[in-house]
């Protein structure tokens, strides 16, 4: 009886591996060598605001295969569907979609599923299933995305094609391919599809507003090109967020104010000062906020 407790004790500890590794996450990112003395607390005073967000850059550019794939998503060549049917009959099988639109069902043979998205075809599928195989269901699962090829261009950390996965926004083509350069745009970022500007993306919404309204899905050989920084304010005292922030046109001192998060209790407001450089003049301007 000893010898059957120890073997089940043994056995549980070759599980309890097996279960660490298949759960084990290989560290991919490594710290940018301009970034490594700064710890998480500190900031880079000398950096714009935004520039943090990239202190890590991927040591692979491999695609990300295991995300969550909503409803929605539009399936497409290359996606890898995978079948189990259960009932009269039982069988697993896994296909590709071809580039017709094609996927193999067990049994039941080829279906088109082209254009659809992925909760269409499993209903599609389910109801081809129940009609053809009586007394038999089946279940769809996406196995795995498709890879597709964007270009990150301009002002990038690293420029140059990528093979990212198909549900890839711009921000994590942001981040897969290392962040921005030292003089590089956050809040001008362009989509260019066919030779159009399809979207313009400003990371401060993101950051700062938690707002990803235009942080778009990339499609196939979509370009995201980061221009060079525009206009550059340093904000500094009793502020709570004080940094280098990147300007756009129009924006005025409240909404300023408002990307360093706002006055410190010990802020006096009416005590605001506004240095300006006109080429060779320094004027001092007094605001009250």
């Amino acid at each position: 009886q000893r010898e059957s407790v120890q073997k089940k004790m043994e056995q549980a500890d070759g599980l309890e591996q097996e279960i660490d590794e298949l759960f084990e996450k290989k560290n991919t990112l490594i710290e940018r060598p301009e970034l490594e003395s700064l710890s998480e607390e500190d900031s880079c005073i000398e950096c714009i605001y935004g520039y943090n967000f990239f202190k890590f850059s991927p040591s692979t550019f491999a695609p990300t295969s295991d995300a969550p794939v909503p409803s929605d998503y539009v399936l497409g060549p290359g996606d890898k569907l995978a079948f189990t049917l259960y009932g009269t009959e039982s069988k697993k099988s896994n296909s590709f979609i071809s580039r017709d639109g094609l996927v193999v069902l067990p049994i039941v043979g080829p279906v088109n599923l082209l254009g659809l998205t992925f909760r269409e075809a499993t209903n599609l599928i389910e109801k081809k299933v129940q009609s053809e195989l009586i007394g038999t269901e089946i279940s769809v699962s996406l196995n795995e995305l498709r890879s597709i090829s964007i270009y990150m261009l301009g002002e990038a950390y690293k420029p140059g094609s990528y093979s990212v996965s198909s549900l890839t926004t711009v921000s994590h083509a942001l981040f897969v391919s290392g962040g921005v350069s030292d003089i590089a745009s956050l809040r001008n970022i362009q989509v260019k599809r066919a030779g159009n500007v399809v979207a313009n993306f400003d990371l401060y919404d993101l950051l700062i507003n938690g707002d990803s309204s235009n942080d778009i899905v990339l499609k196939p050989g979509d370009a995201v090109f980061i221009p060079s920084v525009g206009a550059q304010v340093t904000v500094e005292g009793a502020v709570k967020r004080p940094a280098i922030f990147e300007l756009k046109k129009g924006e005025s001192a409240k909404q300023l104010l408002a990307m360093a998060g706002g006055l410190k209790p010990n802020a006096y407001a009416k005590s605001a000062i506004v240095e300006r450089f006109n080429f060779d003049r320094k004027e001092v301007l007094s605001v009250d906020f």
